[in-house]
């Protein structure tokens, strides 16, 4: 399967690689395999792309996310409910059910779908921005639908809004760009680790390499142009894995480059696990300044289902990566 990458100079001059067609090793992409996570907007993204394509992925992982339907498609509900401070839309019996009407209306897939994946939850106790039962409720959603042993729960560690690492960024207490933080816990593994299960315990490894592929569609949807892949060297004999990652608010690569990508520790077990990893982009906007998903509809009303812009996008983005 051959996926065209448009290199820019700076990945020409840092890998070497000339402008060309580039493999995905063989046999290709597991399509029993696609998984997505995100922090913060970009955590509530990615239950809204679980939840609406519970055919295309298999499992998520979610810090400091806010469950789907929280801001009912306005800002003010969003604001004032879904953050820091809980309202009243975080009933998870309530939102299970608007999921439910939704798939009846065809607007998502069958829910019923759900009941054989994997969701890993966290949310950091120094965390001020979102509160942690808005945090919970997304744990609390999917166990509307899974057994609660396919949903794991994760409150304890000392982390402020930030992403988790063992010793890369700033202070865990801190809430400071790029957003990643020296915690002595590392969530990308933890993550990965039970979305699937007997993953290998990845040695030191060199630099990784980000290749940059077009999106189609992505201007229209807010978002960047170009995203960012990661290759690995092997696939397993099933197949790679496929797993997108979500950037946060201010975490976009016109806010802070690479830097989210390379320190949140996704790439050293992608590298020994034969994982695929997508990273798209969101563009900073006078109506989305901080580069945020969406999450309460400021592309429209239909940003949570199926035929949502940026959902639209990669959603597709990723099918062409699965199906040879």
């Amino acid at each position: 399967m051959k996926i065209q990458f448009a290199l820019t100079l700076a990945t020409l001059a840092a890998s070497a690689t000339s402008i060309a067609d580039v493999d995905i090793p063989e046999p290709g992409i597991n399509a029993e395999q696609v998984t997505v996570s995100g922090i913060s907007s970009g955590g509530a993204m990615a239950q809204q792309l679980h939840m609406a394509y519970p055919d295309l992925f298999s499992g998520a992982g979610i810090i400091a996310g806010v469950p789907r339907g929280c801001a009912g498609g306005d800002l003010k509900t969003a604001l004032a409910g879904c953050m820091a401070q809980p309202g009243e839309t975080l009933d998870a019996e309530t939102l299970a059910k608007a999921l439910k009407a939704d798939a009846k209306a065809g607007r998502v897939g069958d829910p019923a779908l759900l009941a054989d994946d994997r969701a890993w939850t966290f949310h950091g106790r120094l965390d001020t921005a979102v509160a942690e039962p808005v945090a919970e409720a997304t744990a609390k959603l999917y166990r509307q639908f899974m057994a609660p042993e396919q949903v794991t729960w994760i409150a304890d560690v000392e982390a402020a809004h930030t992403f988790p690492t063992v010793d890369q960024g700033s202070a865990c207490d801190e809430m400071a760009a790029p957003f990643v933080a020296a915690c002595d816990y590392d969530a990308a593994g933890e993550m990965l680790g039970f979305l699937y299960p007997g993953l290998a315990e990845p040695a030191e490894t060199g630099a990784t390499t980000l290749l940059e592929t077009t999106l189609p569609g992505a201007t229209g949807a807010g978002l960047a142009e170009t995203g960012w892949l990661y290759i690995p060297e092997t696939c397993p004999a099933g197949g790679c894995r496929l797993h997108l990652v979500l950037h946060g608010c201010g975490q976009s690569a016109t806010q802070v480059g690479q830097a989210f990508a390379e320190k949140a520790g996704y790439l050293r077990w992608a590298s020994a696990n034969g994982i695929v990893l997508a990273f798209p982009q969101v563009v900073p906007a006078a109506t989305n300044p901080l580069a945020c998903w969406d999450w309460w509809g400021y592309t429209g009303a239909n940003y949570m289902t199926r035929d949502g812009a940026q959902m639209e996008v990669l959603s597709s983005w990723l099918q062409g990566m699965v199906t040879p």
